[in-house]
C-alpha cells in the first residue's frame, strides 16, 4: 500500500507542476505531429528522391540538383524536431519524478527522519523548473521553425532549375507532390507556432 502511495505521491506531484495548457500542448502537439508525420509523411516522402526528374541524360546530375534542392531529408528534419521538442518535457519529468521522489524519501524516513509517508507531505512547488522547461521548449521550437525556413523556405516548388557542376547548363528538375509536401511544411510550422 505504501508504494502506491508513493506512486500517487509522485502523481500529484508531477499532476501539481504541470498547467493544462502544458498537458494539452504536449498530447496534441507531440502526438499529432508524431501521427500525422508517419500516416501522411511517410507515403510522401518514401520516393522523394526517385521522384526527383531531371530533364538531362547526364549521369550524376540528378543526384547533384536533388543534394542542392533538399541538403536535409524534410521528414527526417522533423522528426528530430520532434525528438528535440518532446526532450524539454522528458527532462521536467525526470526533475519533477526526482524531487518528488527525494522528499518522499525523506518522508517515510529513509533519511534519517520518520514521518507519516507520502499522505502527509506538501507537494513541492517546482514553477521555477516549469518555467525553465517552457523557455527551452519554445526556444527549441523556434530554433527548428528558423532552421526549416532557412533549409527549405516556406514554399516547395514543381520545378526547380540547376547548373551544378556535373550538369552541361541550367537543367529543369521536377519535384514530386510538391502541393502535398508545401501542405505538410506548413503544418508542421503551424504546429510549432501554435504549441506554446
Amino acid at each position: 500500500m505504501e508504494r502506491l502511495d508513493l506512486l500517487g505521491f509522485l502523481l500529484i506531484t508531477f499532476n501539481c507542476n504541470v498547467t493544462i495548457v502544458g498537458k494539452i500542448w504536449l498530447i496534441f502537439a507531440i502526438l499529432l505531429r508524431m501521427v500525422v508525420l508517419l500516416s501522411a509523411g511517410a507515403p510522401v516522402y518514401q520516393d522523394e528522391q526517385e521522384r526527383f526528374v531531371c530533364n538531362t541524360l547526364q549521369p550524376g546530375c540528378a543526384n547533384v540538383c536533388y543534394d542542392a534542392f533538399s541538403p536535409v531529408s524534410q521528414l527526417r528534419f522533423w522528426l528530430l524536431q520532434s525528438l528535440a521538442a518532446l526532450l524539454p518535457s522528458a527532462l521536467f519529468c525526470a526533475y519533477v519524478l526526482h524531487r518528488g521522489a527525494a522528499l518522499a524519501a525523506r518522508g517515510l524516513g529513509l533519511g534519517g527522519r520518520d514521518a507519516g509517508g507520502p499522505r502527509d507531505l506538501p507537494v513541492p512547488d517546482l514553477s521555477r523548473g516549469y518555467v525553465v522547461h517552457l523557455s527551452l521548449r519554445v526556444l527549441t521550437e523556434a530554433a527548428f521553425g528558423a532552421s526549416h525556413y532557412l533549409l527549405f523556405g516556406l514554399a516547395v516548388p514543381a520545378r526547380v532549375p540547376c547548373a551544378q557542376p556535373p550538369c552541361s547548363g541550367v537543367v529543369d528538375c521536377y519535384v514530386s507532390r510538391p502541393t502535398e509536401k508545401a501542405l505538410l511544411a506548413l503544418g508542421q510550422l503551424n504546429i510549432c507556432q501554435d504549441g506554446r
